[in-house]
């Protein structure tokens, strides 16, 4: 009898231990869901328009999170083409002010401009009815993550793209999907078309393709004497010379107005490269006709500098090209620095470019690249050249 009761207390003994292990293990979190609902009293917009922009496209709110411990989660509304991507790979993230977290709720209300901008993100938007989902992303942790998304919401809903508006330099007998483009200089304007050109000589017409950019039915404007009119029938604008070109249209009905100006090439002007060059200039190359335009020169360090491009009365000639002495000169454009690093501007609203160093009076050589072959997207480099 004493053996059986001292293997019994052993034995409660280990069972004891056992259970205080047991108590004593972390709780770990584990993806339980949570619900998104929707405010039913608000009806979504089935069109996005700029006159509805401000109108509330949703509201919404949400349960907190069930991590299977208590705990504090952040989240965020996705959205996502509900039929191209299913899996949500590709969904865009809200980062508006419209969320509210609080301990004792969670909600977010979505205007209409706001649901169209994130529409416009989605990689596969387009100008008709989209099937559109809503989730909330609830994430826990830092580097182990712990993700859950809720139950989607689907809207049938038509966005409007916000992309800079395009024309399309087409001439006669040429594609108009693969034409070079004018662009606008926002989403906002239709009077603001540019961009630079090597054209062939011919007859060339503008094509405005749909909203989303297809050609397939496009708007066709001629024009004479920077006059435009719109149709099929319109006068096409012609090239008399093969050669450069800096094009600009108006297609506003208060417009109606289009230029197109040839000239030889960019030039380097400033006080950075001294007094070579007449007018103040040093011609730059575009050897294949690419729009990227190019020179090898010292510079003043610290000194500035600007392009433009001009119609210079006499040839050019050498490499680097030279401008004749006596030569008259027409400014086309004057490009300066803009704010973004590296990209240059029409000079109302740029500023000139300083050479890197501190202006002692000392020159470095430069390969100097000028790219304005992207509309109103243009570019400039400088490169030390050790040789």
């Amino acid at each position: 009898m004493k053996n059986y009761i001292q293997s019994f207390l052993c034995v409660s003994a280990l069972l004891a231990l056992g259970a205080c292990t047991t108590n004593d293990k972390e709780p770990i979190a584990s993806a339980n869901g949570f619900e998104l609902r929707k405010d039913d009293a608000i009806t979504a917009a089935s069109t996005l328009t700029q006159a509805n922009d401000a109108d509330v496209f949703a509201a919404f709110n949400w349960d907190e999170s069930n991590n299977g411990v208590p705990t504090v989660a952040s989240y965020s509304l996705v959205v996502s083409d509900h039929d191209n991507d299913p899996t949500f790979t590709n969904a865009v993230v809200y980062t508006g002010l419209g969320i509210t977290v609080t301990p004792e709720s969670r909600s977010c209300t979505l205007k209409n401009s706001e649901m169209n901008a994130l529409m416009n993100q989605l990689t596969s938007f387009n100008c008709g009815a989209m099937n559109i989902d809503v989730r909330i992303k609830s994430v826990l942790g830092i580097n182990n993550q712990l993700i859950q998304y809720s139950n989607p919401i689907t809207f049938t809903v038509t966005g409007y793209s916000t992309a800079k508006p395009i024309l399309g330099l087409v001439k006669d007998g040429s594609n108009a999907e693969t034409s070079p483009r004018l662009l606008a200089q926002s989403f906002t304007s239709l009077s603001t078309f540019e961009g630079y050109f090597y054209l062939e000589t011919g007859s060339y017409k503008l094509y405005r393709p749909d909203p989303c950019g297809s050609f397939a039915s496009p708007t066709i404007y001629g024009g004479s004497a920077g006059i435009l009119s719109e149709g099929q029938s319109a006068p096409s604008i012609q090239v008399a010379t093969a050669g450069h070109y800096l094009v600009k249209a108006d297609i506003t009905p208060a417009g109606m107005t289009y230029s197109i100006k040839f000239y030889k090439a960019f030039g380097l002007f400033g006080t950075a490269k001294g007094t070579l060059g007449s007018g103040n200039a040093v011609p730059m190359t575009d050897e294949n006709n690419t729009n990227q335009w190019k020179l090898t020169i010292e510079l003043f360090k610290g000194r500035k500098f600007k392009f433009k491009s001009n119609d210079w009365t006499a040839a050019l000639s050498g490499n680097p090209p030279s401008v004749p002495s006596g030569a008259g000169t027409t400014i086309i454009s004057t490009l300066g620095k803009g704010t973004v690093a590296g990209t240059v501007v029409e000079m109302n609203t740029g500023g000139e470019i300083t050479v890197p160093g501190t202006d002692d009076g000392t020159k470095v050589k430069y390969d100097v690249i000028l790219d304005v072959s992207n509309p109103r997207n243009y570019t400039y480099s400088l490169e030390i050249n050790p040789n």
